[in-house]
């Protein structure tokens, strides 16, 4: 099963799940409305989340991908210390249930406790088999989030941590952009599932977060799941807009930056 979900904007909004309150998103029913109005592809979210926005998601057509696991760093609600707590928490049956389009794992490398590693290795493995049995497709993010790793963008790590998730059954792949389109070439060529290019922090400036998308297309990128730098911007439709032309009109970064 490789699904083709095809080129997409997708919002992410399964961030308070592992932090809990983010500027930008303190009112979940009002930002998902702000998003939803906006018109992308998709969403991605917690199955809670979906469950109690069902009727509010309901009235779009959008693509749905339920977040299943769960990630602290502290055991302190919102705090952010070196804890590594990494568990699978809501089952693929719930997703089925929820008829979801699909579910994302997140696989995560430069761990202090190798254990935590393993048991994020297993439930991967697991859920990719379960999602075949189910129809349903598997995201895998790998990143580079462990105490270990200086330079979560490191584009050697990134190319092995996306090799890694398809050899472990990713059927669709939310990558880090490593900075430029050189470091993600390899990414896409050694990893060959759809990939779609994660936002991570804010950036400061428009036209550089356009330029990552831009950079990304021209390598093979299917699109993007982005949050932070989607709902914690000033104008999130507008931004939603300028991606858009890049991802499904093939436009240029000045071209998507006059629709800002």
């Amino acid at each position: 099963m490789t699904p083709r979900f095809g080129k997409q904007v997708i919002v992410a909004v399964d961030h308070g799940l592992h932090w809990g309150v983010f500027e930008g998103f303190e009112d979940p029913r009002e930002t998902l409305e702000t998003v939803l109005e906006s018109e992308p592809d998709g969403i991605l979210a917690s199955v809670p989340f979906l469950q109690r926005f069902d009727d509010l998601v309901g009235e779009y057509e959008i693509t749905t991908i339920a977040t299943i696991d769960l990630l602290h760093d502290s055991t302190l609600p919102g705090a952010h210390e070196e804890a590594e707590i990494h568990s699978q928490v809501f089952d693929v049956e719930t997703v089925a249930s929820l008829g979801a389009d699909a579910m994302k794992i997140a696989l995560v490398y430069g761990r202090d406790d190798p254990s935590v590693l393993e048991r994020n290795l297993d439930f991967v493995a697991d859920a990719a088999k379960r999602g075949r049995e189910l129809g349903i497709p598997l995201v895998v993010e790998p990143t580079l989030w462990g105490n270990r790793v200086d330079d979560e963008l490191d584009p050697e790590y990134l190319a092995n941590a996306n090799r890694l998730a398809f050899e472990l059954g990713a059927d669709i792949l939310k990558s880090p952009y490593p900075g430029n389109r050189e470091s993600f070439r390899p990414i896409v060529a050694n990893a060959p599932q759809p990939v779609y290019i994660a936002g991570g922090p804010a950036t400061e400036s428009d036209t550089e977060v356009l330029g990552m998308v831009r950079g990304a297309m021209d390598e093979g990128a299917q699109g993007l799941m982005f949050g932070r730098n989607i709902w914690q911007r000033e104008n999130p439709g507008r931004i939603i807009e300028g991606f858009s032309a890049i991802v499904h009109d093939d436009a240029s970064v000045k071209e998507a930056a006059e629709l800002l």
